[in-house]
């Protein structure tokens, strides 16, 4: 009988205790493998520096919140930023000169209560946002990761004067929203306890998205202009316009706080922020048109110090608007909350794994002292003591060996948890099933230390007396 064997034939006589052990290893070392894919995958998603912009434009204020606002579509938007800050980024504004691609957003809807609605423009998705369909060279395109560009797989891009949607990627398996379905907006989140805001407006959708792995597969996105004829949302505007200038506030009641709507005979409609034309387009009213807001700006500089010109400006300028780099802000972010919380648990899971070698040492130990007879009836028959230390040293490898592999498939199973509520929470899955590169040279410190921590019962086993045990048995 070789000697796997014989370790095998010992860890099967003692099968309780060899499976408590082995569990205790499993676990530990899951743990230690799950925080290990976990931390490397909360930098990808939180410290990542591969937007495929260098700047967020939006109200002064926390640039974390604007970017987890923006980016990630969580928390509350810090503010709204006059429309007219768009218009200097384009040709002929004095920030030209600074931007490629600029594309304006505006958010405060959802749908449901719970998946944000964005109004935004068509050349979000590559389009001219003339309304005539046109594709948008390349590189005049937004992308939203190096290479990575926004793309309609099923249906079209909205025309940009219609009540028109396009469904983030996710949202028809989320929600009963497909091609052609008609929806309503529901203003912010319900409290608990309270009906929801249900906007009279309603939206035709037109088009999904192809799938992007971020948090824009759960977002449904409006024309930029039909986030404007909501009357609420005209309230908010005018009462903006009133503490930016110095206005008396406006009264709000009425048409200011619900739709009345009058129809002529060629069927234009009349509302309260807009007029619907025959044929169903937009013309959002003068007096609103000229006072509108947005709650962020995606921005593609032209390089060099082009980002870090356009926030000087801005925040020089005198108005409430700023400007930061997205990747910077995250990578801060990560710094500064993450990376030493992961440091902390990789030191409690160090301590778990090595409670699980001394786990070995005494299940080993106890073994030993259980087999003193097993031990000097080997010896009689020849064995050495050299063979009597590997035969020990090699089954708590063996164990370690087992539990480590049982342990990194746990502790990925536990990742695959963490990508699911990181899905729930922020729209994006992580990359659970990838190992890291650190994964054999922690499942190697295992069984190393495992072979330490068999040598105190193997030294025992080393000294077992031949003749008193034999005579004893």
């Amino acid at each position: 009988m070789n000697l796997i064997q014989l370790v095998v034939k010992n860890m099967r006589q003692r099968a309780l205790s060899t499976w408590l052990t082995l569990l205790s290893v499993t676990l530990g070392v899951g743990l230690a493998v799950a925080i290990i894919v976990l931390g490397r995958e909360s930098n990808a998603l939180f410290g990542q520096n591969s937007f495929g912009f260098d700047t967020l434009i939006g109200k002064k204020a926390s640039t974390l919140q604007l970017t987890i606002n923006t980016i990630y579509h969580l928390d509350q938007s810090p503010g709204n930023i006059p429309f007219e800050t768009y218009g200097r980024l384009l040709k002929g504004g004095d920030l030209y000169k600074f931007a490629r691609i600029a594309v304006p957003t505006v958010v405060g809807d959802t749908y449901q209560g719970v998946y944000r609605i964005v109004g935004t423009l068509p050349c979000l998705f590559g389009y001219a946002n003339d309304g005539s369909g046109k594709l948008l060279p390349t590189e005049n395109v937004l992308e939203y990761k190096p290479g990575e560009r926004y793309e309609i797989d099923q249906g079209r891009v909205f025309q940009p004067d219609k009540f028109e949607a396009i469904l983030g990627s996710d949202i028809p398996k989320l929600t009963d929203l497909t091609l052609g379905s008609v929806f309503q907006a529901t203003h912010g989140t319900a409290g608990a306890g309270q009906p929801a805001d249900v906007h009279a407006e309603k939206w035709t959708v037109v088009g999904i998205l192809k799938p992007t792995h971020t948090a824009a597969d759960k977002v449904v996105y409006i024309a930029l202009n039909s986030f404007y004829t909501i009357p609420a949302h005209g309230v908010g505007l005018r009462v903006q316009h009133a503490l930016r200038t110095g206005l008396g506030l406006p009264t709000v009641g009425g048409a200011d706080a619900t739709d009345t709507v009058t129809i002529d005979p060629d069927g234009t409609e009349h509302h309260a922020n807009y007029d619907l034309t025959p044929d169903k387009r937009i013309k959002l009213h003068p007096d609103l048109s000229s006072i509108l807001s947005l709650s962020a700006i995606l921005v593609d500089s032209r390089g060099g110090d082009s980002e870090m010109n356009i926030d000087y400006i801005l925040k020089n300028d005198g108005s409430d608007v700023m400007a930061c780099n997205p990747a910077s802000v995250m990578r801060d972010f990560f710094n500064v909350f993450l990376k030493p919380s992961k440091e902390m648990l990789l030191l409690m899971c160090s301590l778990v794994t090595i409670v699980a070698a001394i786990g070995i040492l005494v299940s080993i130990y106890n073994s030993v002292s259980a087999r003193t007879r097993e031990i000097a009836i080997l010896r009689a028959l020849g064995a050495t003591r050299g063979k009597i230390i590997a035969l020990i040293c090699v089954e708590a490898a063996l164990i370690a060996a087992v539990g480590g592999v049982l342990g990194i498939v746990v502790g990925h199973l536990i990742s695959f948890g963490g990508s699911e509520f990181a899905y729930e929470q922020f729209g994006q899955r992580l990359h659970w099933w990838q190992p890291d590169l650190s994964e054999p040279a922690y499942l190697a410190g295992v069984i190393v230390l495992a072979l330490l921590a068999g040598l105190v019962p193997a030294l025992k086993a080393y000294r077992t007396p031949v003749a008193t045990n034999l005579v004893a048995a």
